[in-house]
């Protein structure tokens, strides 16, 4: 069974981790995230949006065995893939949401701040990875320090700070912190009016 589930409804094409209990990311579940983009690329949706099932994480980092050197350079391929597809996704105009909430931390962090809008319900916590251990270098070296600054970027990697989601709000790092009682219906909304405006 994929840990990765894949669904297009209504012009949205819906990416959801789902790897019990904190939906750590694995070699698997890059590789078919790497697909599912690649395919979207090539025949775009109207909006992806990406989220984690459960109510502990979005993405609490990853689960990866740190073995061969072959096996790491399939990883950093795989990433590679990704951050590519994410390029041209937004070169194409195809607007990418990170639904997040709980622990979003390390590679997780990295895989919702290479989407262009990130939504997170209040509870959730953001951490960086920290150095040498990025998996989306595109994520920490172009797109966070345009939205935050460089420095404020590389005292968070640094510092490895966890920051709730309305000081990640508060910095430029996330762009819309949603209430857990309304958290699904509020997110339909903005969606819809993502969609709207694309």
């Amino acid at each position: 069974m994929s840990d990765i589930h894949v669904r297009q409804r209504n012009g949205i094409l819906w990416l959801i981790l789902d790897r019990h209990p904190r939906n750590m990311l694995t070699a698997a579940m890059l590789e078919q995230l790497s697909a599912a983009l690649l395919k979207a690329s090539n025949k775009p949706p109207r909006l992806i949006v990406l989220t984690g099932m459960g109510d502990e994480a979005f993405c609490a980092g990853a689960d990866l065995p740190d073995d061969s050197i072959a096996h790491k350079q399939t990883l950093i391929e795989t990433a590679h893939s990704i951050e590519h597809s994410m390029q041209v996704l937004h070169s194409q105009g195809i607007p990418t949401v990170a639904l997040i909430k709980g622990a979003t931390w390390g590679i997780g962090c990295e895989l919702a701040i290479l989407c262009e809008t990130i939504f997170a319900r209040e509870d959730t916590l953001l951490r960086l990875s920290t150095p040498g251990h990025s998996l989306f270098p595109r994520a920490l070296t172009e797109i966070l320090p345009t939205l935050i600054g460089k420095s404020e970027t590389e005292r968070l990697v640094e510092s490895a700070e966890t920051l709730n989601a309305h000081d990640a709000m508060q910095i430029g790092m996330v762009h819309q912190v949603l209430s857990p009682r309304r958290f699904l219906q509020d997110a339909e909304e903005l969606l819809t009016m993502l969609i709207s405006v694309a």
